[in-house]
């Protein structure tokens, strides 16, 4: 399955072609390389997506043909995000928050 079609099917993407957009502008990573949209996904592969100010990072557990639902997402793609990822999210998530007060 592509790239991108993938990541919007395990709903890491709201449309298809926000993924498609994300993979041009290289905010996907596909076991460590820059995936044109079309590059085929299998499973087993990292995938690490850019979502600011981070990137997450994916296992593929299982290659699917269509879109699933949110309960059933877990099943198909793995977060394996570090924990220092994480925490800068958090940092970034409580410094706007003290700027909103």
């Amino acid at each position: 399955m592509r790239i991108d079609k993938y990541l919007w099917c395990v709903r890491v993407f709201k449309t298809r072609t926000v993924a498609t957009d994300a993979c041009k502008k290289e905010e996907v990573l596909l076991n460590g390389q820059v995936p044109k949209p079309s590059q085929k996904v299998s499973v087993g592969d990292t995938v690490k997506v850019k979502k600011a100010p981070i990137w997450r990072t994916y296992k593929v557990l299982n290659v699917i043909d269509k879109r699933v639902g949110a309960s059933l997402v877990e099943g198909n793609i793995e977060d394996i995000t570090p924990e220092e990822e994480l925490s800068k999210l958090q940092e970034y998530i409580d410094e706007k928050k003290f700027y909103l007060r």
